[in-house]
Parts: C-alpha cells; structure tokens; sequence
C-alpha cells in the first residue's frame, strides 16, 4: 500500500511550514498585512523558489500557484495558504483600514494561527 505524503514526510512539512512563517514575518499577533507582502519582491521570490521543496512533500495537485497554464493573481499568496492549511494551520483575512501618511488605506489582514 503506497504511503501518503503526509505522512511519509511530516518533519519536513512542518519544516516547510517553519519557513514559510519565518518569511513571512508575523508579528505578535501572529499575523501580517497583505500589501506588506504584495510590496515585498524578496518574500514572494522566497516563497515561490520553495516550490519543488514543496513538490516533495506536498500534494500539490489541488494548488493553483503549480498548475501549469493557470493564472493565479498572488501565487506566492495562494502557496502560503494552501501549505500552511494542509498542515492544519487556520488562515483567515479581515479587511481593515488605516491612516498612513494622511491617507486611508484599505487593505486585509492575515492571520495564521496552529489548531
């Protein structure tokens, strides 16, 4: 009987996971802002350069970011939440909005928390 990936690889998908946070940055709320992320090219190459990391230990069938000929507008955003979801993480976002500079910025909140 073939052994599932997930359970084949479980120190390297909570591994995966670790690094994905810590690129990520979450602050003490364990969470980080989306515009952050979207204005950060070094994050989002970070991310998307784990992919055939993630290829050996994911099942990568159902994520859009690895589908070939699928646009996906954030890949690096759609990695982040379907890794860390398969790992039993909970990934939810809040819009909110806030002053910088004078001006109102509407943007969404991201927070992952370990269940």
């Amino acid at each position: 009987m073939r052994v599932k990936l997930s359970e084949k690889c479980k120190e390297e998908r909570e591994e995966i996971c670790n690094k994905i946070i810590s690129i990520l940055n979450l602050d003490d709320e364990k969470s980080f802002l989306l515009l952050d992320l979207d204005n950060d090219t070094e994050k989002q190459t970070a991310i998307l350069d784990m992919k055939e990391e993630i290829q050996k230990c994911f099942a990568v069938s159902t994520i859009s970011a690895f589908k070939p000929n699928f646009d996906c507008k954030r890949p690096y955003l759609n990695i982040v939440r379907s890794i860390l979801r398969q790992q039993n993480y909970i990934v939810s976002s809040t819009r909110i909005s806030y002053k910088n500079g004078g001006k109102w910025v509407l943007d969404n909140i991201v927070m992952v928390r370990n269940q």
